[in-house]
């Protein structure tokens, strides 16, 4: 009775977040304007934001596998079978609430890689690797913040990294550190700790360290593609806007980011390149249209697959 009430509860949560940067948008924001703004953001600009989201997803397959060796996987997914299930993920990601729908299919399909901890090890990687991308977008703004050369008051955007950093390195040392406390947790809790996995590897999990800057740094060359559109702004001046606003789909209180990507471009836009309003929301939408679209093509070639595996489940 509780966990479906937690459920509810927490879609709930996203639904009112979400409407509530929606709400926010609307009363600063003219949508005739706006929607003039996304008529200039040309064919082949969203089209090479579509094409980059979509080598954010393949480059986020390699970091997967990279990372699953790291903890000690045996059974680990061929490069094309991950890449299938990351775009497959990429898609639940991004048309359910909550964003991480794909990740937590991802990690149960993925179980058989860990067969002494199943399923428990599998999320635990994902989990990891989401941190890891978290870590990497705040390593861009960082790297934004430090290549304007003091131009631009910035001292708001190094507290928001600080705290970036801080939450990402939190989570992957609890997850290290788990089965050592295992014996001091209470019993629920301790029987979930003690299946967690142990890092085997520490040149793996550099490198899919460095592989989450690769993903991410897509990610913000995509965002740009669409910034550039608008306004001239140079990538690594858009590293300023573009992972804040990415690290929205992190949030527990929005559906996918939305609401508070788009408040954190208008909010930004303007303070930091003076774009205009109806320009900054363009950018925005422009970039979740290019997510949208490659969430799509994950959602298609699950179809596929499923019809050609007569509607099982891959």
């Amino acid at each position: 009775m509780l966990r479906p009430m937690r459920r509810w509860l927490g879609l709930a949560l996203r639904v009112l977040g979400t409407g509530a940067g929606l709400a926010y948008i609307a009363t600063r924001v003219d949508l005739d304007d706006a929607k003039a703004a996304i008529g200039r953001i040309s064919i082949a600009a969203f089209l090479a934001a579509v094409a980059l989201v979509a080598l954010n997803v393949v480059a986020g397959a390699v970091r997967w596998r990279v990372l699953m060796r790291a903890y000690g996987a045996t059974a680990i997914p061929t490069l094309p079978r991950a890449t299938y299930l990351y775009f497959v993920a990429f898609f639940y990601n991004n048309y359910l609430p909550g964003a991480v729908a794909g990740d937590v299919g991802r990690g149960v399909v993925a179980r058989d890689a860990f067969p002494d901890e199943g399923a428990t090890s599998a999320l635990a990687v994902v989990l990891v690797e989401r941190a890891l991308g978290l870590f990497a977008l705040f390593s861009l703004l960082a790297l934004g913040i430090l290549t304007t050369g003091g131009a631009i008051d910035t001292r708001e955007l190094w507290l928001w990294t600080a705290l970036g950093w801080a939450g990402s390195i939190t989570l992957v040392l609890s997850i290290a550190g788990a089965r050592r406390l295992a014996p001091k947790l209470p019993a629920f809790l301790a029987t979930r700790a003690a299946k967690l996995p142990v890092l085997h590897d520490r040149a793996a999990f550099a490198a899919a360290a460095g592989w989450s800057v690769v993903t991410q740094a897509l990610t913000a060359a995509a965002g740009w593609v669409i910034l550039a559109a608008l306004a001239p702004i140079g990538l690594a001046a858009s590293l300023l806007l573009v992972p804040l606003a990415a690290a929205t789909t992190f949030l527990p209180i929005t559906v996918g980011g939305t609401g508070a990507r788009e408040a954190v471009y208008i909010t930004l836009g303007g303070t930091l390149f003076g774009l205009s309003l109806p320009d900054a929301l363009a950018a925005s939408l422009g970039f979740w249209f290019a997510h949208l679209a490659v969430g799509a093509a994950g959602g298609l070639a699950q179809l596929v697959v499923r019809r050609r595996n007569g509607v099982r489940p891959p």
